[in-house]
């Protein structure tokens, strides 16, 4: 039964010692520059096709909408009485970019740096009069149907003239900076260079 344990303590005992060794032997070796491992991050972004094609089916991008409220009249001479008509014209300009018109290779990425070209802010829809909301102020004798839609052009053109100007399109090339740099930013690239086309 001694005779048991002691073979037992001596069978651990090597183990021990052939661990021991082991451990000294992989040790010596890492010292003289054995197999190493790091863990690295590879800081380069990938910009892929799939977000790409994401962003550009969003199609029409709104960065501004203007509500603008116009009155128009036009009128005529007659032979007893001059006939006049006035309305009043309720609209929504909306400014943006389309993503139709952007060019080939629009978006290129080159490290941590991305460099959008965007088309140019227009506006996005040419019926923007609620046609719903018109009001006729002013009605003096009997006008036809072309009169009206001569009538309502005129006042689409003077919605134009109130809502396309400089310091709005500036605006929405603005919102436009923002958003698409906050876009691109939560994608991970550390500078965003935007220009218009």
């Amino acid at each position: 039964m001694k005779t048991m344990k002691w073979l037992n303590a001596i069978k651990w005992l090597v183990v021990l010692a052939v661990m021991c060794m082991a451990a000294w032997l992989a040790v010596t070796w890492n010292r003289r520059g054995g197999v190493s491992v790091e863990a690295g991050f590879d800081s380069r972004i990938e910009l892929t096709p799939q977000e790409i094609r994401r962003i550009e089916s969003v199609g029409q991008w709104e960065f501004l909408s203007v509500q603008c409220e116009v009155v128009a009249d036009t009128s005529r001479r007659g032979i007893f009485s001059d006939d006049r008509l006035v309305a009043i014209y309720t609209g929504t300009p909306r400014l943006g970019i389309d993503m139709a018109d952007a060019g080939e290779g629009w978006a290129h990425a080159h490290g941590d740096t991305v460099t959008l070209r965007l088309p140019v802010v227009k506006l996005l829809d040419g019926d923007f009069i609620d046609e719903t909301r018109t009001r006729v102020f002013f009605e003096r004798g009997t006008w036809p149907n072309a009169a009206r839609a001569r009538l309502y052009e005129k006042a689409r053109r003077k919605m134009l003239r109130q809502c396309l100007t400089p310091s709005n399109l500036r605006r929405a090339e603005e919102n436009a900076r923002n958003q698409f740099a906050s876009l691109f930013t939560a994608l991970g690239f550390q500078t965003v260079e935007i220009a218009f086309e």
